[in-house]
């Protein structure tokens, strides 16, 4: 249930019109390593920024950045009673908000992932 109401809020920040099409992936990945919840999030922000998307904010439980040059939005979200971080991206084109999504995924190293 929570996963469908994080799509939905990555797709309503990303609706810029009535005629754009939003393509949305998500996935995730346990901590493995990552003990707490502000690591998870620090680490969160850095995965981010190493994808060179510009960070918008930190929240208690996520980080959330954009791609600088086109309407991307990506998302981090820790879940410490779970040990997962879900990674949630939303843009005109899935291929490219897809592989973003992965290798967010891939630079956080280590865990368990698996495709929603």
């Amino acid at each position: 249930m929570w996963k469908t109401g994080v799509a939905a809020a990555a797709a309503t920040v990303m609706w810029t019109s009535a005629a754009s099409a939003v393509s949305i992936s998500m996935n995730w990945l346990e901590f493995g390593d990552i003990a707490t919840l502000d690591e998870c999030l620090d680490e969160a922000e850095h995965a981010l920024n190493r994808m060179g998307l510009s960070l918008l904010s930190r929240t208690a439980s996520a980080a959330w950045a954009e791609a600088p040059n086109v309407d991307e939005l990506y998302t981090v979200y820790c879940l410490a009673d779970s040990q997962i971080l879900v990674v949630v991206g939303a843009g005109p084109d899935l291929d490219n908000v897809d592989a973003t999504v992965v290798s967010i995924l891939d630079s956080f190293g280590g865990g368990t992932s698996g495709k929603n």
